[in-house]
């Protein structure tokens, strides 16, 4: 399922998923308290499903974790709960049109997953079950398991490994027959999936933060292609046997999609971001006088604002106020709509900008229309320039795996030039950070991230009839980044800029 946050600028990930296992209880409450900690995630909606052996109890809401479950009535107690927070698939409006977890019965399984399936009608066993009986690539998913379990007679952890070889794509799962608790992340990895404990009880989570959010403490995380077994026996792990799977861990997930307090391969995100940050002022720096302020876009950039100014030997200001949830400016209909969406719920402070030059340092730039928005409201508040950096590459290409970009046409940076997009977002120059220094940043074994967005080199066939570098992207769509931060500057002063571009 795809989808996430509140920025257009942004992509939007799939969504959160987690799970516990124990001696009977209230486990629905543990999820909960999860999936609040997960729900950066999604926000379109939450469900939780709770196991009491030989059945399973479910309740969806649409909104957050607090509108969608405000209270955890009719949920029984159980050795099992499973939870997921969602947004919804990019032009879907019902927010409940695929909510999970993904509950079936005849025999019993619950499904979470974060991801997307790639081309799923093409999956083996697929054109055995109607077309009415599923919307969702997830719903696609629990029915494949429930047939391999209900007609070939397979415990859930043999269906697992029957059906999940044979699907493209990307998909952490955290699964339960109302007995066991499973936990499933696809032989590349794309997507993180932790497992913790908490005395006898054991957690699985999306992210790190959300087992140690409720006094866990986290064991591992699972490798790409593995599958977890938790019941009453213990724990048991197995691995999907697909050949030639290679590692590609989505690079997304420390620039901009994990908490800052999560850890992914054993590896801090806020480490990261503030490593990128670092790089970025060394490789885009701002010079002239008089010496600039850096602003961060809130929230997820502020990291790596922090780590820009603490190498160029800035002060960071506050600059940008969130002042509160201001609706969802993605959703808005028309541009004149999202502009103002973005007014309500971001705020300039003309006593931290007024006069002075702003280094506006922001984690990734997707579709600008945040970011022209941003620009000009600096600039109303008294800002005598505004040079964008941004923590990674340029976004130019779709992703198959469970990022909502959009259309990829939408995509500003394939198909302008860095003059241009200069232009485009009224700031005086902007700047990226290399794919290069990223990866050093991130750390790890580079060849085992998901670069597809910002090189287009896919890990995986993407779906038929795709189109993954948009029509007239000649120049910047058909380069890989280099090895420094590339830089563009505006042509024009600060003094009379008109209107940038539409």
């Amino acid at each position: 399922m795809n989808g996430n946050h509140t920025d257009a600028d942004k992509p939007r990930e799939a969504c959160g998923v987690a799970g516990v296992w124990g001696p009977a209880g209230h486990h629905a409450a543990v999820v909960r308290e999860m999936l609040v900690a997960l729900q950066h995630r999604g926000q379109e909606s939450a469900g939780i499903a709770v196991g009491t052996g030989d059945a399973l109890v479910a309740r969806h809401g649409a909104g957050t974790v607090a509108e969608a479950l405000p209270d955890l009535e009719g949920l029984p107690l159980g050795p099992v709960a499973v939870g997921h927070v969602r947004y919804a698939t990019h032009g879907t409006r019902d927010a409940l049109a695929g909510a999970q977890p993904v509950v079936l019965d005849r025999p019993p399984l619950a499904l979470a997953h974060n991801g997307t399936l790639v081309d799923p009608h093409t999956a083996p066993g697929a054109d055995a079950v109607g077309p009415g009986e599923w919307f969702t690539d997830s719903e696609l998913l629990t029915r494949l398991l429930l047939a391999a379990r209900a007609e070939k007679g397979l415990d859930t952890v043999a269906a697992l490994h029957a059906v999940l070889p044979g699907l493209k794509g990307a998909y952490a799962l955290v699964v339960s027959d109302g007995h066991r608790l499973y936990g499933v992340r696809d032989p590349h990895g794309f997507r993180p999936l932790a497992v913790g404990r908490r005395g006898e009880t054991w957690l699985l989570a999306s992210e790190t933060a959300a087992i140690t959010a409720v006094g866990g403490d986290v064991v591992r995380e699972l490798e790409p292609g593995e599958v977890l077994s938790i019941g009453p026996q213990g724990t048991a792990s197995s691995r999907l046997q697909v050949p030639d799977a290679k590692t590609a861990a989505c690079l997304f997930e420390y620039v901009y999609f994990a908490r800052a307090d999560s850890h992914l391969s054993g590896r801090s995100v806020y480490q990261a971001r503030f490593r990128a940050g670092q790089a970025l002022a060394d490789h885009a720096p701002v010079d002239g006088s008089p010496r600039p302020v850096v602003v961060a876009t809130p929230e997820t950039a502020r990291v790596a604002a922090d780590g820009y100014a603490e190498r160029a030997g800035l002060t960071v200001v506050q600059g940008l106020l969130r002042p509160g949830q201001g609706g969802r400016s993605f959703i808005a209909r028309d541009q004149e709509a999202r502009h103002h969406a973005v007014r309500r719920k971001l705020s300039p402070v003309p006593a931290a900008v007024a006069g002075r030059r702003v280094v506006l340092v922001d984690d990734s730039l997707v579709r600008g229309t945040t970011m022209r928005t941003v620009a000009r409201m600096l600039r109303d508040a008294g800002a005598l320039e505004v040079h964008l950096r941004v923590a990674s590459p340029p976004y130019r290409w779709p992703c198959f795996y469970g990022i909502d970009t959009g259309r990829p046409e939408e995509l500003l940076a394939a198909r302008l030039s860095m003059t241009e997009l200069a232009g485009q977002l009224d700031c005086d120059s902007v700047a990226f950070l290399s794919l290069d220094l990223l990866l050093e940043a991130a750390g790890g074994d580079r060849s085992g991230y998901c670069t597809a967005c910002l090189t287009g080199r896919y890990p995986t066939a993407t779906p038929a009839g795709a189109f993954p570098v948009p029509a007239g992207a000649t120049g910047p769509a058909a380069a890989a980044p280099g090895a420094g931060a590339t830089t563009a500057l505006a042509s024009q002063g600060t003094a009379e800029r008109g209107e940038p571009q539409q």
